[in-house]
């Protein structure tokens, strides 16, 4: 076979063979001059080599074929669907990894012709058992489809309902990024929620949650439906998203594991709201004539009045009761 004929087979490897190549009848002594002869037999190469392509593109195209592509050459969908997995994931994946280096790759993955760049490909589903053969060194089983966008998010989101493979707020993130996309809501109910009811609320969701506080608190895997509605509501209270902010920023946004650091957000959101702010720093009074006569401190629970002149403190000191009776009777008012 030509360079370009290993090339091929050194990125797209087949799973199985349809049928043993025939061998080769040996050719009769003929009277051909030498340089013709060697021109038939390039001629002869080039044609091969290009029916052989042809098969390829066609047994891609078809998708019945199960071929092996080095996983180096397959690029993530452009629609994702995942966020930053936490130690619970990686466990999940160390699986994976030791079940496909002891058994081999059971069930190939979706990819589609990379529509930017020649020789590459975009998966649709998949990903992990990607990730896996890459780790591991050997080439990935795969299915090569040629696949319209719609096409490609249907089938990456139907594998993932079909394993229950994405938790709740996953989802959310992935129908709005799809709505963000432009895809109408058949085709996101079609890969993300048939049910349009809950569609809705999974768009909701998406909308009123940051996209900065989600990426800080992770999948979340055991958190469903209900805790996440709830949460939402809850940052609809004054400094209730500031609060999930700082302890998000702080040490209990550091738990391994997200489902933890969604109970630590949770309870920033319901934590009570501060009714006073200390000041941003002290506030002096000065007199008519623009001295400082006293210095005034405020703190979230008190205050704290420093006078210049011991004489005139004792004067105020004396007009305090007075002081307090008009500031009541002008609050009560």
């Amino acid at each position: 076979m030509s360079k370009r004929g290993n090339q091929l087979d050194s990125i797209l490897s087949p799973v199985t063979r349809d049928a043993a190549p025939k061998p080769v009848p040996e050719r009769k002594a003929s009277a051909t001059p030498g340089s013709l002869k060697v021109m038939g037999m390039s001629l002869e190469s080039i044609n091969a080599d290009a029916e052989e392509l042809e098969a390829l593109r066609s047994q891609m195209a078809s998708g019945n074929r199960v071929i092996e592509i080095d996983p180096d050459v397959v690029d993530r969908s452009p629609f994702h669907d995942r966020l930053d997995a936490d130690d619970g994931a990686n466990e999940a994946f160390e699986a994976l990894k030791a079940s496909i280096a002891d058994g081999g790759q059971q069930v190939p993955i979706l990819v589609r012709p990379h529509p930017e760049r020649e020789g590459r490909y975009q998966a649709a589903y998949g990903h992990r058992r990607m990730r896996a053969a890459k780790a591991l060194g050997i080439k990935v089983k795969a299915i090569v489809r040629n696949l319209e966008d719609r096409e490609l998010v249907v089938a990456q989101g139907k594998e993932n309902l079909d394993r229950s493979d994405l938790s709740f707020i996953e989802r959310a993130q992935f129908a709005a990024a799809l709505e963000d996309r432009g895809f109408d809501r058949a085709t996101i109910g079609a890969a993300v929620e048939p049910n349009k009811g809950n569609l809705s609320v999974l768009l909701s969701v998406a909308r009123a949650v940051p996209a900065d506080v989600v990426a800080a608190i992770g999948p979340a895997a055991k958190i469903g439906r209900p805790r996440w509605i709830e949460f939402t509501a809850l940052l609809q209270s004054p400094g209730a998203l500031e609060r999930v902010r700082e302890t998000l920023a702080g040490t209990a946004g550091l738990s391994a594991d997200s489902n933890v650091r969604f109970n630590n957000a949770m309870a920033a959101a319901m934590a009570p709201a501060k009714t006073q702010k200390a000041a941003a720093g002290p506030q002096h009074v000065v007199s008519a004539q623009g001295e400082r006569i006293a210095t005034l401190e405020r703190g979230v629970k008190r205050a704290k009045l420093v006078l210049q002149e011991p004489d005139f403190a004792a004067f105020v000191a004396e007009r305090l009761s007075a002081l307090h009776a008009e500031w009541r009777t002008k609050s009560d008012q």
